[in-house]
């Protein structure tokens, strides 16, 4: 007769009551696939992967976000110091073709657009062309050149207007010095007129002074 194993059995029914994992004196029910993970933890420890915990505080991953982002900063600034180019626009006649713009500026080979600027209702159109000069001596020489010429046949202006073609960060900057000249020139006629004002009023008050004591 086969001898039974009690402490087998009894650990059976503890198992079948309480539960077959075993923590201590605690039992609690068996979990799927625990012991994988377990295994699978146990490997895995050493590695580092991107979202394994470590010691570096936070502050770490910001300053290098901060360093990254300067690094981006600076890299774009030497790009817009390195460029050289410089931009110039002249109104021109409605449906002026780019190869009439170019033959123009023939001598100085800028790369030219055609844009449409509208002020106003849809009738009220004007054409433009942006020419890029490769840098700022030869755009110069061109408004030294070509700035007030007769362009009739192949721009359709009697006389050719060269501007300086601002960037819009240029152009607010500009808006707000000429606001600024504007609302000063403003603020000091208000000054002259008060001024003047002040000074009529005096004359007057002498003049109706001096006619009493008459």
């Amino acid at each position: 007769m086969k001898k039974r194993d009690l402490q087998k059995e009894k650990q059976l029914e503890l198992a079948a009551i309480w539960g077959s994992e075993v923590h201590g004196d605690a039992r609690f029910p068996k979990r799927r696939g625990t012991a994988q993970k377990e295994r699978g933890a146990v490997k895995d420890s050493d590695a580092v992967g991107p979202d394994a915990p470590s010691d570096i505080g936070s502050d770490a991953e910001s300053v290098t976000s901060k360093g990254s982002g300067a690094a981006k900063k600076e890299a774009r600034k030497g790009v817009k110091e390195r460029r050289t180019d410089y931009r110039l626009h002249c109104f021109v006649e409605p449906g002026t073709e780019l190869n009439a713009v170019r033959t123009v500026f023939e001598a100085y080979e800028p790369k030219v657009e055609i844009r449409t600027a509208q002020k106003g209702n849809l009738l009220n159109k004007s054409q433009f062309a942006v020419l890029t000069f490769r840098n700022k001596a030869m755009a110069l020489h061109a408004v030294k050149m070509l700035d007030g010429t007769n362009q009739r046949d192949l721009l359709g202006v009697t006389s050719l207007k060269l501007n300086l073609m601002l960037t819009r960060q240029q152009s607010k900057i500009a808006r707000k010095k000429l606001n600024r000249k504007i609302r000063h020139e403003k603020e000091r006629n208000q000054l002259m007129e008060e001024h003047d004002d002040l000074e009529f009023i005096r004359n007057f008050l002498q003049q109706q002074s001096s006619a009493k004591g008459k």
